[in-house]
């Protein structure tokens, strides 16, 4: 691969880890894909994530109330994917629930906001261009900037060590100084989980980005690692013989599952 034509992104190194094959098709060879049914979940992550937005937007308080802040969903409420008009209010019902509890407790207020929802680029060395989209930047009251991320579903994650490095490298690039904190906000708990960033931390990221790096540039032969959701789930299924070989499928989910510690059972 020619590294000066590599782009980076959170998303893009995540299908690479989950499937090369799926990797080289969509990034590569830049392969179209079938339009895909929309998803009621990217449907109501970017109505949320535009609501908030153009929330943080406003610094007049006047109109920072939360009958304003239910019109923007209203506004910015994307209809895609839902099976249903029943299914799409119990969303949407969601939606304002979510809403209405971040807006009485609000904990990503501080003295001024930085950035909103601004898509960055970072050149990396002439290597490779780091892209991505930072939610919100802002300087806290005790001095300190926080980079924020908005999680919209309900699964608690612990910190991507993918998406750490973005976030502390693209802060970087945009303000010219790396945040203090990198936090997940996950609104439907309105429960901020907060990662400082020490120079340690600084290290380990830069390392795990240039690692992938290294592991995406030098790949060669992209072998697929297919599941029994990818009739599902993919946009390439149709062109991936590996994803309708049944018995391919199952060895290769045992296989990978002897390289997981399995933490979740009891027995």
């Amino acid at each position: 691969m020619s590294g000066n034509k590599l782009y980076l992104s959170n998303s893009g190194i995540q299908v690479f880890l989950n499937c090369k094959r799926k990797y080289k098709f969509k990034y590569i060879n830049k392969i179209k894909s079938k339009q895909q049914s929309p998803s009621k979940y990217l449907a109501f992550g970017n109505s949320m994530h535009m609501t908030l937005a153009q929330f943080n937007m406003l610094t007049d308080k006047k109109y920072r109330t939360i009958d304003n802040l239910h019109m923007l969903l209203r506004k910015n409420w994307k209809r895609e994917g839902y099976q249903s008009l029943e299914e799409e209010r119990e969303y949407g019902l969601k939606a304002l629930t979510m809403l209405s509890n971040y807006f009485d407790d609000q904990k990503d207020q501080g003295k001024q906001n930085v950035l909103i929802e601004e898509m960055i680029n970072k050149n990396m060395d002439g290597k490779f261009t780091l892209c991505g989209k930072l939610d919100k930047v802002y300087l806290r009251n005790d001095g300190l900037i926080e980079t924020i991320d908005y999680k919209t579903g309900r699964n608690i994650e612990t910190f991507n060590n993918m998406q750490l490095p973005i976030y502390i490298l693209l802060t970087k690039e945009k303000l010219g100084r790396y945040p203090n904190i990198i936090s997940y906000y996950y609104m439907a708990y309105n429960k901020k989980i907060e990662q400082e960033v020490t120079a340690e931390v600084i290290e380990d990221a830069l390392n795990n980005l240039w690692n992938i790096y290294e592991k995406i540039s030098t790949e060669k032969e992209f072998p697929s690692n297919p599941n029994t959701n990818c009739k599902m789930m993919c946009e390439y299924y149709d062109m991936c013989n590996s994803a309708k070989d049944s018995n391919f499928i199952m060895t290769n989910i045992l296989e990978n599952l002897k390289n997981e510690k399995r933490t979740d059972t009891i027995f």
